[in-house]
């Protein structure tokens, strides 16, 4: 089974700079940036594959642009690795307001064709549920005007659902978006439409029946007496079609069927629908941020579904669920035949709340915040901000490594007060160089960072809205035209009235604690009380928290290589550098209870040299390998296929070319089996050298080998917990009002 991270561009400064909070560079196109997959090895990176979303892959022209000029593996900044499968689909949750997906099958196959990406998906619409199954649809340029989208009166609300957003034109693509051709059949009066009246109070006139009349005809409005059952049909009409074009065609990527539903039993007929057509994959959308009982209620029916048709067949299918992860449901999801899923909750949940960062299956803590002065803040206050919290960062690394606190308060202030008593001289001598004539104000950041030799303490100590408006009076410095230099002083001057008499916060009393031992949590906790209480931090309720966080030191038991490389850097609360790197640990942290109660496993089998030829690999197995296949092809959890000397192949894929020389299959299946925890390997074929198995236990991974297909099998289903009858119990249907 395989875990998927969407794609939306989570990557930190590979060279970020902590202790003066700084970028490795301030251009962005300079930075080495770093993915999740460049920041772990290969065996420890904690996906198993990447999801990229068309709506997310097109959010920017320059990054679009790259996608469909290099590919998913090529592009530059993205450079997923070569190792690592990907997933597109269209992005179904960024247009689930508008009536109708903005793309067209044909055109979708062909941009996964462009992206070259392992597997396709195609283009569903959510089967979205509020209470109605009436739903009209508004074109938010109609509320242009006069009359807005909070004057749509509620008793319309009260009796449909009303969706607003902007539509495309037909035939001009906005936002990568267009009207797909059947719409001209469906909807007509939206088609053809380039300018768009705002609406007028006269419009929502009357009755909602009245309303709903108006508004048939009208191009800024679809109205559908049944959203819910059209969202569904129309999902199961682009499978259909996309199945046919892409049977048709020649494409390299794998074709997955997105399924919608509102109950398990619809979620059952639209998976009996697809695997008809012909689909081997099939993915279960429109879950994500459903209840985790209502998500298992699903993936139960649509695993017996499915593990009914494999074995009425003796085939294999291959399911995913999109955007949902919870540890609660493995057991389902295992024993219900998924094979993948992808989510970027355990990442995400690093900046969006509170427990934060993630240690073992139960340990959640709150990261400590340490906040940046902001430009809504006024100077003084921005450069009280700054000061202070340098002070609690070099107090916690100080505490991390067991330091004396009090020592590294003053290193602090000696780095802090050299930044601040150098500044004006520097100014006033060098105001006018060269390097200050620059057109863009990233340009004479990077001038000063480099030309003054404390500058990057300098902002780091005193924020960067100050040293921003210094910045900027030194880019519009004209020597011919001098700005006074009055203006810098007023700056300068109330840095100086904020710094003139710093002593570091509570440093006699942080002496007095660290009398008999440097580093402890006692000498450190007045100082994080005190900045956590400061009004304009006001994060008094998170002390609690904060001192469950470090007694218990987290940081210093994970093994992860970002725990390792920042300790308590990832227990900060502050920037992306810190907070997606936390995500990152979160993930590994999430992949590791992932492997615990469902562990990756790969079965295969080897061939013999008629392989090559037209066709899958899972052809040649009902054929040739026929007691292994039947043994295996409804296996759970594990991935199945065989192994030649050019390496693993899934059940799925188009036969390989075959070499079946001894040594070098046997490198290919260590160097396959690398992410895997065990191996179970069919020898009545062929029987590996004592090798393999040292080779695979350096990768912590076991081998079992079998000459028996059906004790292989149960030797499978032992290693997961599972006995012959796995399927788990299907639970009564929830109700439509949880979907």
């Amino acid at each position: 089974m395989r875990f998927y991270v969407p794609e939306w561009d989570d990557r930190v400064d590979a060279d970020y700079d902590f202790v003066h909070d700084e970028h490795s560079t301030l251009g962005t196109d300079e930075r080495e940036l770093a993915y999740i997959w460049d920041l772990f090895d290969r065996q420890t990176t904690p996906i198993d594959g990447v999801l990229l979303s068309r709506e997310q892959a097109e959010e920017s022209k320059a990054k679009s642009e790259r996608l469909r000029k290099y590919g998913i593996y090529d592009a530059p900044k993205l450079d997923v690795p070569e190792w690592l499968p990907t997933v597109s689909d269209c992005g179904a949750w960024g247009y689930k307001s508008l009536p109708f997906p903005p793309y067209d099958n044909r055109e979708m196959l062909a941009f996964y064709e462009q992206l070259g990406v392992s597997t396709g998906v195609t283009i569903d619409h959510l089967v979205l549920g509020a209470g109605h199954t009436a739903r009209l649809y508004l074109d938010e340029r109609g509320f242009d005007g006069d009359f807005g989208k909070g004057d749509v009166p509620d008793r319309l609300k009260d009796d449909v659902d009303v969706m607003v957003d902007t539509w495309p034109d037909s035939g001009e693509s906005v936002d990568g978006r267009t009207w797909p051709d059947y719409v001209a059949e469906e909807e007509p009066s939206i088609y053809d439409v380039s300018e768009v009246e705002p609406f007028r109070p006269s419009d929502f006139e009357g009755s909602t029946t009245e309303i709903i009349d108006r508004m048939r005809t009208d191009p800024r409005a679809v109205y559908r007496e049944d959203d819910m059952q059209y969202r569904y049909d129309l999902t199961l009409r682009n499978a259909r079609e996309m199945w046919e074009q892409y049977q048709a065609g020649d494409y390299s990527f794998r074709l997955m069927a997105a399924i919608q539903g509102w109950d398990p039993e619809s979620y059952r007929s639209a998976t009996e629908e697809v695997l008809e057509l012909g689909y081997q994959y099939l993915g279960i959308g429109g879950v994500a941020g459903s209840p985790e009982n209502v998500v298992t209620d699903v993936v139960s029916a649509v695993g017996h579904t499915i593990k009914s048709f494999e074995r009425t067949h003796e085939t294999r299918v291959d399911s995913h669920v999109f955007g949902f992860a919870k540890t609660g449901a493995f057991e389902t999801i295992g024993r219900s035949g998924m094979a993948s899923f992808d989510s970027a909750s355990m990442l995400r949940a690093a900046w969006t709340g509170g427990q934060n960062y993630h240690f073992g299956p139960d340990e959640r803590y709150d990261a400590i915040r340490v906040r940046y002065p902001t430009h809504r803040d006024d100077l003084d206050t921005s450069i009280k901000k700054a000061l202070r919290g340098q002070e609690v960062l070099y107090a916690l690394r100080a505490f991390d490594d067991g330091e004396s606190i009090g020592e590294a308060l003053r290193t602090w202030h000696d780095r802090a007060t050299a930044a601040f008593d150098g500044i004006e001289s520097y100014l006033r001598e060098h105001r006018h160089d060269d390097r200050y004539d620059c057109e863009y104000i990233q340009e004479t950041e990077e001038s000063f960072r480099s030309g003054y030799e404390h500058g990057r303490a300098f902002r780091a100590s005193f924020g960067d809205p100050l040293s921003s408006q210094l910045v900027k009076l030194l880019r519009d410095d004209d020597p011919e035209d001098p700005i006074p230099f009055e203006e810098y002083l007023e700056y300068l001057d109330v840095a100086e009235t904020v710094f003139a008499d710093w002593t570091p916060t509570l440093l006699d009393r942080i002496d007095d604690l660290e009398d008999d031992e440097p580093g402890t949590l006692e000498a450190l906790w007045p100082l994080v009380e005190s900045y956590a209480t400061w009004p304009p931090i006001d994060d008094g309720d998170l002390l609690t928290a904060y001192r469950e966080l470090l007694a218990a030191e987290p940081w210093t038991e994970c093994s992860c290589p970002i725990c390792a490389e920042h300790g308590i850097e990832v227990a900060i609360f502050r920037g992306n550098n810190r907070n997606r790197r936390r995500g990152f640990h979160n993930t590994r942290q999430f992949y590791d209870q992932f492997e615990e109660e469902l562990p990756k496993i790969l079965v295969v089998t080897t061939p013999d040299a008629s392989l090559p030829g037209k066709g899958s690999i899972e052809e040649y197995l009902v054929a040739n390998r026929t007691a292994f296949w039947n043994a295996v092809h409804d296996l759970p959890v594990a991935e199945v296929g065989l192994v030649t000397a050019d390496g693993v192949f899934e059940w799925w894929a188009d036969r390989p070319r075959v070499s079946l020389d001894p040594d070098v299959m046997i490198e290919a299946l260590a160097d396959g089996a690398t992410r895997y925890q065990d191996v179970f390997l069919d020898t009545r074929h062929w029987s590996p050298a004592e090798r393999l198995e040292s080779e695979l236990a350096e990768a912590d991974c076991t081998l079992h080998t079998y000459e028996d297909p059906e004790t292989l099998r149960a030797g499978v289903l032992d290693r997961l917990g599972y006995g012959e009858s796995f399927l788990p119990k299907q639970l009564v249907q929830s109700g439509l009002s949880e979907y």
